[in-house]
């Protein structure tokens, strides 16, 4: 597939089919990734894929927690604040102003969706070691986004959420990830239910004008 067409596709998916992915496409496309920059070649990321009964079990754990009103506590959380800069924060308040109006009074389904792991017949969790520079976390960014791609140039859709890292606890559990790494990311991968209202449109929020995040010295 052409890469513009590809990177034209690139939006997040809010439920997938129970259309199982193959296993060797989803090794596929992490070994593709691996080509990816990193900082000194230090390629620190890791990838668990998580699928079938597996991912059932973690789902099921997933949805009583969200039931129960557990609090997120997401790994990264110690490296995000609510305190951010006015720049970012007046962007996320622009979007949230402006997904009522999306959803036509359809949180609800965009929350039950978020509530189920998105339906997502496979999950790949990113992790770098926690003894890790913030350099790091930019080269997961790079692998996250090249994985996401690969994805959708194999027809496949996607879904990054921070939602699906809320409890790293369950994902250490069913992914086997060990306790000096740090659950950074993860991408629901998958089939798009087109006929799922949730679907019904591709909600891209606007882009700040070019001038204001560019600036040319020469």
């Amino acid at each position: 597939m052409d890469f513009e067409d590809v990177y034209a596709r690139e939006h997040v998916t809010r439920k997938f089919l129970n259309r199982k992915v193959n296993e060797k496409t989803i090794a596929q496309i992490i070994r593709a990734a691996q080509n990816s920059p990193s900082l000194l070649n230090s390629q620190p990321w890791r990838a668990y894929a998580v699928m079938g009964d597996a991912l059932q079990d973690l789902r099921k754990e997933y949805e009583a927690m969200v039931q129960e009103g557990a609090h997120a506590h997401e790994d990264f959380a110690s490296m995000l604040s609510l305190h951010w800069d006015t720049f970012p924060s007046q962007n996320m308040a622009n979007l949230g102003a402006s997904q009522t109006y999306f959803f036509n009074n359809k949180l609800e389904l965009f929350n039950d969706s978020n509530n189920t792991m998105f339906n997502a017949p496979c999950v790949i969790y990113l992790t770098i070691p926690k003894e890790s520079p913030a350099w790091s976390v930019f080269d997961l960014g790079i692998f996250g986004q090249s994985i996401m791609l690969l994805a959708l140039n194999k027809g496949l859709a996607v879904m990054p959420a921070h939602s699906l890292v809320a409890y790293p606890e369950l994902v250490r559990k069913y992914a086997g990830i060990p306790e000096d790494e740090s659950v950074g990311m993860a991408i629901g991968i998958g089939y798009e239910d087109k006929k799922a209202e949730v679907n019904d449109a591709k909600f891209i929020p606007k882009r700040l004008p070019l001038k204001s995040i560019y600036k040319l010295t020469k």
